[in-house]
């Protein structure tokens, strides 16, 4: 999602975000960042230098929303929230967050009516981490949908036919 680069009296640390907490507080220790992650500007300090960039849309879509203060902790947990409510790729969430005009090219669209809570007024990676929870509610919605639907249908069902097929065996 996000690829960040400390420099760091001479060492280079390159790590991808987001990443287990242990795991980041290591890296950095292994270039002589002795702060926390929970404390570390993204914006680096005056021995500490940071460049983030991104290799994708969605992480592209969350530096635009960060500002010089947030620090290594949040940005992490903002990226991790994210990856746990989109399981199988960003598009939907994406377009949740800024529809498209044609319905033909929004991946959101079918999901709109599951919706139960309105869209976050938070700013910056507070407003991420809030829309992806609700990104998250609103497709557990849709899963509760479908799994309700499928369960009003298979009542429906004549189940003789699989006790037909273990007769003929």
């Amino acid at each position: 999602m996000i690829t960040a680069v400390l420099g760091h009296r001479g060492n280079t640390l390159v790590v991808e975000l987001p990443c287990r907490l242990y795991e980041l507080q290591e890296d950095l220790a292994s270039i002589g960042i002795t702060w926390q992650a929970s404390s570390l500007p993204v914006s680096g300090t005056g021995n500490i230098q940071v460049k983030l960039e991104a290799g994708e849309p969605v992480g592209e879509m969350v530096l635009s929303q960060m500002e010089c203060a947030d620090l290594f902790l949040d940005l992490n947990r903002v990226c991790q929230e994210i990856n746990k409510a989109c399981p199988f790729g960003y598009d939907e969430f994406l377009d949740m967050l800024s529809p498209k005009d044609d319905p033909s090219c929004d991946h959101y669209l079918l999901y709109r009516k599951y919706e139960l809570t309105p869209p976050s007024t938070a700013v910056g990676l507070k407003y991420l981490e809030e829309e992806a929870g609700r990104y998250r509610a609103t497709m557990e919605n849709y899963k509760h949908a479908c799994w309700m639907e499928e369960e009003e249908e298979s009542e429906g069902m004549d189940d003789s036919w699989q006790y037909e097929e273990e007769w003929e065996r």
